[in-house]
């Protein structure tokens, strides 16, 4: 869910049509104790693969609602998914939070890299840390000017039942300024059938009206009776914000899941565009072209695709 400064960058910074007056901008709350939020994105996709397929769809539909305990000290949190499948919880937990630190348990995102919205990234899928896959235990944060570090601690089943006495560690640590920020994350996730080590350089800058993005990631899976098997996953992204409303969006993905193996690596080329013309509003035109190994399901096609996001 946006907090505040995510609600007013939507409504004044983000549009080609902003809201002027300051009486009538949304924040998120519903009284002092209860804010609500939504995110709703309908699809059209054409894909070109081993013969033409297209379909409309609703790729996305969540809700958030948080209450704010004891003047803020205390935040109740859930993030339900309820489109395009069956109503499935995405995060529930509870935070303390005090002048610095904060202390979180339930079930939530692991800290790791950036928190980019499209699931299907390289970075995101190869590491398995997204939005479809939080996980349950407890989370320490600490920030302190342009510090930020979070350390969790979690089952590392992915929000299921925990089937071991295994647990997953993820940190996260990062510096930002105005015009750039870096971080970098670890995660370590010990299970009987294997374990799964990882991790991460990401960073950003700002250059006029564009935006730079980059994350690295190093994996290396232990499976039992099995060789080591390391893989790297890569994203460069730039956002150029052509005029108030308008912004291009390119970006180039490297995805090598076995290094030990010639010829098995995966590039993937985007370009959307999007436009926002009213606040909480946004339409996205994107194709991309994928370049992979012949024998490798999805590694090889061009996808063209049209989403309306709705969302507060």
């Amino acid at each position: 869910m946006r907090n505040a400064y995510g609600n007013v960058f939507a409504q004044t910074e983000l549009p080609a049509n902003v809201v002027r007056n300051a009486d009538r901008l949304w924040n998120g709350q519903v009284n002092n104790w209860l804010s609500v939020g939504a995110n709703l994105r309908g699809r059209y996709e054409y894909v070109d693969e081993a013969g033409d397929n297209s379909a409309f769809d609703i790729t996305r539909g969540t809700v958030y609602v948080e209450a704010s305990l004891y003047e803020g000290r205390a935040l109740l949190y859930v993030d339900q998914q309820i489109a395009p499948s069956s109503s499935i919880n995405r995060e529930a937990y509870v935070k303390l939070r005090g002048k610095r630190f904060h202390v979180t348990a339930g079930q939530f995102y692991l800290p790791y890299g950036l928190r980019l919205q499209d699931d299907t990234a390289f970075v995101r899928r190869a590491t398995g840390i997204n939005f479809t896959n939080p996980d349950r235990g407890v989370q320490l944060g600490y920030e302190s000017g342009r510090w930020s570090n979070a350390l969790s601690l979690t089952n590392g089943s992915g929000g299921g039942s925990e089937i071991d006495d295994g647990k997953q560690l993820s940190a996260v640590t990062s510096y930002a300024t105005p015009r750039w920020r870096i971080g970098a994350s670890i995660n370590h996730n010990n299970a009987d059938g294997g374990d799964r080590s990882m991790a991460n350089l990401f960073g950003g800058l700002k250059t006029g009206n564009a935006v730079w993005l980059f994350e690295i990631d190093v994996i290396r899976d232990e499976v039992t009776g099995a060789a080591d098997l390391d893989g790297i996953a890569g994203i460069a992204e730039v956002n150029w914000r052509l005029r108030r409303g308008h912004n291009l969006k390119l970006s180039y993905e490297y995805l090598d899941p076995d290094t030990d193996t010639s010829e098995d690596h995966q590039i993937r080329w985007s370009l959307l565009y999007e436009l926002t013309p009213y606040p909480y509003v946004q339409a996205r035109f994107g194709v991309r072209a994928n370049d992979g190994p012949p024998e490798t399901n999805g590694a090889n096609r061009e996808t063209g695709f049209v989403e309306l996001h709705a969302f507060f």
